[in-house]
């Protein structure tokens, strides 16, 4: 009996095995990742439809890249909820929108009025607080940097307003600068939203 000849018999047939289950591994590993390229990425590669139906919905391209707000997930101390990626605050004397992703985008857009009229305002100076000043004003965070709005720096144009059935819609374009560095320019454009 050839025990060499058996072993090396034995051996080739593992290898065979291995190569065999090597290649199935491969070639699944190929088709998952095909598989994933093709499918789409995920919300934010589209932006929501321009509409007037209370549709709750908020987008925009900040620097060529669609921003849409999405809930934070899981409990947020203190007081407990999930925080929404679109809230909407109305004081004695003025109206805001906020969005947010929680991972990169804040957005804070003011309007020194209780609730806007169906027209374009224009963004100027933002000093950097919420809810102050009597005049049109943006905030952002992008990205861990604070970006301002200022003089002229773009408009919010509301396209409908209608309390009875609680419907703010409305487009906006705007620049804000970093508020540590003003050659630091970030540019959103596309705006829309239908609260």
């Amino acid at each position: 009996m050839n025990f060499s000849k058996k072993n090396h018999e034995h051996i080739k047939a593992i290898k065979i095995a291995v190569s065999k289950t090597q290649l199935k591994t491969i070639a699944l590993l190929f088709l998952a990742f095909t598989f994933i390229n093709c499918t789409k990425s995920d919300d934010h590669d589209q932006l929501p439809p321009i509409t007037q139906t209370g549709a709750n919905t908020f987008g925009c391209v900040i620097d060529g890249k669609v921003f849409i707000p999405k809930d934070h997930l899981g409990y947020t101390p203190p007081g407990g909820g999930t925080p929404k990626g679109i809230s909407v605050l109305r004081g004695a004397s003025y109206f805001s929108i906020t969005a947010s992703n929680y991972v990169y985008v804040y957005i804070y857009i003011y309007i020194p009025k209780h609730l806007p009229e169906a027209t374009t305002y224009t963004f100027k100076i933002s000093d950097g607080e919420i809810a102050s000043g009597d005049y049109p004003h943006c905030l952002g965070i992008i990205n861990s940097r604070n970006y301002l709005s200022y003089e002229n720096s773009g408009t919010i144009t509301f396209t409908k307003i209608d309390e009875t059935q609680g419907i703010i819609a409305g487009t906006f374009t705007l620049k804000m600068k970093n508020k540590n560095d003003k050659n630091d320019i970030i540019e959103i454009s596309e705006g829309r939203f239908d609260i």
